[in-house]
């Protein structure tokens, strides 16, 4: 790659990620000559990928004007399947979602149905865009349970069985006509959390996902930490029962097998099934219900007290080994609020250095429903642009 397109690349990922810049900024991000870069700004827009507002008068001292993409120079579809059915957006180049959709999942869901349910997403979205479909250049999917992502290939997810051993990537390409690209769910909320608080975002954050697959993931400065094969930050496989319950990858005592949102079903079942007094918390429950009930009852108190144990116990493996600025939590156990954050942050002083808990701030995550879709398809738009840059 030439050094203008290196250039290039530089100054696209920086308004790709920020959203906007002026001329005078990118300069001092690059710590370029200023012709230099110039004359790279302005092949952006040549090229239709940037565009710049005219300055109006001769006044001078005014702020210079703030460059960004391109809305219609690429749109890009994103696509999120979970555990209640599938979320599939098209955004434009700045990332505003232009059309969504959500899918409902089937009561009985089987491999074929889950597909049904992808292509019927896809193909909704493509009469949606209708005319402007032809802009669309590239798709993001968020996969919910472990990804090669070099191979393009779902290995398997908790939450949906049928969903293992699948050559996802070129499923989609073939479905959608586009090039495709799958991305681990844990991994696109974590860069989401991180948009979402810029230009004020941590330097670092820790993304803790508390579904039945329990997960995790972790960005600083901006870039994913990934690992060599593409699988850091399983979390939910980080032994914290010794000889407990088998896990379904194998081990015993994970995790993800003893304080997932079904590992506390299953401890409320055996606490009911030895007599033990629940205050009457229902059978079906939402996890603010058993928050509230674990503030008045002890037999729930207690349930409740292991579970963040558990949960503590491995987070604490990623506080001392990533030394993270934030840590966010999203998934059911979420629903806790400050009952979870509270309780997470004493398991963590008890277990790490106190340097490494006194300014650690501890989040509930407040994306919305459709930001993990609109994620994978941020990060595919990336691809794509920046890719177009390299290649130039």
């Amino acid at each position: 790659m030439s050094r203008r397109n290196e250039l290039k690349q530089i100054l696209l990922r920086h308004l790709l990620l920020y959203g906007k810049a002026t001329r005078p900024e990118l300069v001092n991000l690059t710590g370029i000559r200023a012709a230099t870069v110039f004359e790279a700004i302005d092949e952006l827009k040549a090229e239709g990928i940037i565009q710049e507002p005219e300055r109006k008068g001769k006044k001078t001292g005014r702020k210079a004007p703030e460059l960004f993409c391109s809305a219609d120079c690429c749109h890009i579809v994103g696509v999120e399947l979970h555990l209640t059915g599938c979320t599939g957006v098209i955004i434009d180049a700045n990332g505003e979602v232009i059309h969504s959709v959500v899918h409902p999942a089937t009561e009985r869901r089987t491999l074929v149905e889950v597909k049904r349910e992808i292509l019927e997403v896809l193909q909704h979205l493509r009469e949606l865009a209708g005319e402007n479909w032809h802009l669309v250049r590239g798709l993001g999917f968020a996969d919910p349970g472990l990804v090669d992502i070099e191979k393009n290939r779902s290995i398997r997810a908790v939450n949906i069985p049928p969903w293992q051993e699948l050559d996802t990537g070129k499923m989609l390409e073939n479905a959608s006509g586009l090039p495709s690209q799958i991305w681990p769910e844990a991994m696109v909320k974590t860069r989401m959390e991180f948009i979402q608080r810029l230009p004020d975002a941590p330097e670092s954050i820790f993304n803790f996902v508390t579904e039945n697959g329990i997960g995790g993931g972790f960005i600083k400065k901006g870039e994913l930490f990934v690992g060599s094969s593409g699988r850091a930050m399983e979390i939910g496989h980080i032994v914290v029962h010794p000889g407990g319950v088998r896990c379904q990858c194998g081990n015993c005592g994970c995790l993800e097998s003893v304080a997932s949102p079904a590992g506390l079903a299953e401890k409320i079942a055996e606490s009911r099934a030895a007599g033990v007094d629940l205050g009457g918390l229902p059978v079906k429950f939402s996890m603010e219900v058993f928050a509230e009930y674990a503030a008045r009852n002890r037999g729930v108190r207690i349930i409740a007290d292991e579970l963040c144990r558990d949960l503590g116990n491995a987070l604490s493996v990623a506080v001392m080994l990533l030394n993270p600025e934030m840590i966010v939590i999203s998934g059911e156990f979420a629903s806790l609020g400050t009952f979870l954050t509270d309780s997470l942050r004493r398991e963590l002083e008890l277990r790490c250095f106190p340097e490494a808990v006194k300014e650690l701030k501890i989040e509930i995550s407040t994306l919305a429903p459709a930001d993990t879709a609109r994620g994978a398809a941020m990060m595919m738009r990336d691809r794509v642009l920046l890719g177009e840059c390299g290649n130039l």
